[in-house]
Order: structure tokens, then C-alpha cells, then sequence
């Protein structure tokens, strides 16, 4: 999937990356946490901006709400 720097990612879009990576790859959710920012983040925080960054994180708090 392409990822443009200049747009802003969603909740949402985040919750579907978590799930994905969580049925695919890593049962627990603070290892795909891991998993996404190294590999889709390429291991720095705020490679797609700082919004896309609290998006990612607010989808990971909802995340291990539930």
C-alpha cells in the first residue's frame, strides 16, 4: 500500500492496520504496536507527521481499551 507524507492517516485506518497485523503476525497488541512503528513507521515516531503519529497512538489506546 502506498502512503502519501502529505496526508493524515485515521483511527480508524490504524484500528484496521492493528487487526490485521494482530491475526497475521503478532497475538499481542504491544508487540504489533512494535511490529507497525518499525516497519511502517520505519522505526521513527513521526515519519508520516506528528497528527498521523497521535492518530496511531489514539488507535492503540482504544485498542487495549477493549
Amino acid at each position: 500500500m502506498t502512503v502519501n507524507h502529505s496526508s493524515i492517516l485515521s483511527v480508524e485506518y490504524f484500528e484496521a492496520y492493528f487487526k490485521l497485523v494482530i491475526a497475521s503476525r503478532e497475538p499481542v497488541a504491544d508487540n504489533a504496536k512494535k511490529y507497525i512503528e518499525q516497519n511502517f513507521f520505519k522505526g521513527k515516531k513521526c515519519y508520516y507527521g506528528e497528527q498521523t503519529r497521535r492518530k496511531f497512538i489514539t488507535a492503540f489506546n482504544k485498542l487495549m481499551d477493549k
